[in-house]
């Protein structure tokens, strides 16, 4: 189960795989001290299998791939409405992906390594790589950077790209 997400305003993202989709909840201290929570809403157009998403100027984007669903790269408004999926075009499965200077930089599951603007108004892609081989294994693997060098692996290999 992918970390919670914290939305801002005492609010919390909550998603999963599977079909478990999204839940945002607002925690509230009450009079007595003890605390509650309020479903804001819950949707099960939304979520990600492996990691949680991110949140960027207010919208929430994931890559919702499980066993039944292909749903690829998904934006999600505060409150709920789903803005766009990418469905298979291009398939984003259970990749990874981070945010990177206002940047999008996100694995399809498989080979490719995307460069995206994160954008409401739809799927902004910037650039491109094929960097490992297609159909030798998956690639759900976390993405680590540091000083501009980008370490992306499957279960066969690693490779270090410099990103800058």
């Amino acid at each position: 189960m992918p970390s919670a997400v914290d939305a801002g305003d005492n609010k919390v993202l909550i998603v999963g795989g599977y079909e478990l989709g999204a839940v945002m909840i607002k925690v509230e201290k009450k009079a007595d001290g003890s605390y509650g929570t309020t479903e804001l809403f819950k949707t099960e157009e939304f979520g990600d299998h492996t990691k949680p998403p991110i949140l960027h100027n207010g919208y929430f984007y994931a890559q919702y791939g499980t066993n039944s669903r292909r749903d690829g790269l998904t934006c999600m408004s505060m409150d709920g409405k789903i803005m766009w999926k990418t469905r298979r075009s291009p398939n984003f499965n259970k990749g990874s992906m981070i945010l990177v200077d206002g940047l999008i930089l996100a694995t399809d599951g498989e080979k490719t390594l995307y460069l995206i603007e994160p954008d409401p108004s739809g799927f902004k892609p910037l650039a491109s790589a094929e960097l490992l081989e297609r159909g030798r294994s998956q690639n759900w693997a976390p993405l680590a950077l540091s000083d501009g060098k980008l370490l992306i692996r499957d279960q066969k290999q690693m490779k270090c790209v410099v990103v800058r």
